[in-house]
């Protein structure tokens, strides 16, 4: 007596393969828009930051950071001063906020507050300190344009940088720290982007190329050296700081 065989048949199988493509297709195509939606939220974050910079200089005609009136302008408690509530200090406003020296330009910028932790990629000039404090004016235009309901800030200070979209810091400063960036009076650095975000930004919206274009990346941790290449260098899966032009 034959024994009855059981098994798949080729259509069952082909159906099969066909219902495990389209749900590959789906998975892919699923991250491939959230990479995108993450993209546009960075690069909404550099405009919105540029804007606020550009609003507050045409609202107060100051630079933020640099503004000598600020004290004045707002209140210890708008800036976010400690000990800031009602006292004798400062007119019964509490402690005030932090003036710049109304140069026009802003004056003694280190690179960011956490070197090791963000993985800035440049090597520091000699004397250069990290400090999360009202003791140079980069630092202070967070604390302005925070007080003039511009921009928020996420960290401990008002001083703090502002988090970005990819979880990040946004660091403005005046040195161009990618090799061939166009000179811009600031430049604005979004640190702690992953490869393939910042790819989907910079394809988006300028070349496609770390080390070409007006967008330029270098990696976290890693010294920006003379760019001796001139063919265009893709993204990878390492983590970057990205850095456009602010002005």
């Amino acid at each position: 007596m034959k024994s009855k065989q059981s098994g798949f048949t080729l259509v069952e199988i082909a159906i099969v393969l066909v219902i495990v493509g389209l749900l590959l297709g789906g998975v892919l195509k699923g991250q491939e828009l959230i990479t995108s939606g993450k993209a546009k939220a960075l690069y909404a974050d550099k405009n919105a930051f540029q804007t606020a910079y550009n609003t507050y200089n045409d609202r107060f005609r100051a630079i933020a950071g640099d503004d000598a009136g600020a004290s004045g302008r707002f209140s210890g408690q708008a800036c976010g001063v400690a000990g800031a509530g009602i006292s004798a200090v400062n007119g019964g406003l509490g402690a005030s906020c932090s003036n710049g020296d109304g140069s026009g330009a802003l004056t003694a910028a280190p690179q960011n507050t956490s070197g090791a932790a963000i993985g800035w990629s440049v090597v520091l000039p000699a004397g250069t300190t990290f400090g999360n404090d009202g003791s140079n004016e980069m630092f202070k235009m967070y604390q302005h344009l925070r007080a003039a309901q511009l921009i928020t800030t996420d960290g401990a200070t008002p001083f703090s940088q502002p988090v970005n979209a990819a979880g990040g810091l946004t660091v403005v400063n005046s040195t161009a720290y990618v090799t061939g960036q166009m000179p811009s009076l600031m430049y604005i650095h979004q640190t702690g982007v992953a490869g393939s975000i910042a790819g989907a930004l910079d394809a988006a919206n300028d070349d496609g190329f770390t080390n070409l274009g007006g967008i330029r990346s270098t990696s976290n941790g890693t010294t920006t050296a003379p760019n001796s290449v001139t063919v265009g260098v893709p993204y990878g899966a390492t983590t970057v700081t990205i850095s456009t032009n602010l002005l």
